[in-house]
């Protein structure tokens, strides 16, 4: 597996730790999960689209 960093504004980097404890999980699981779950959804889209038209 491969890591990869990225920059967040401090203020999305304390949502995104805040939802996680609420769920048992870090921050950076919550962005994984989140980044992870938007590419499924594009990609669904993008096929939709294509079927489409």
């Amino acid at each position: 597996m491969k890591r990869v960093t990225i920059e967040l504004e401090d203020y999305l980097y304390e949502f995104y730790k805040k939802v996680g404890s609420g769920a048992g999980r870090t921050a950076e699981q919550v962005i994984s999960d989140m980044l992870f779950r938007f590419a499924g959804e594009s990609s669904l889209r993008a096929i939709d689209r294509k079927k489409k038209g």
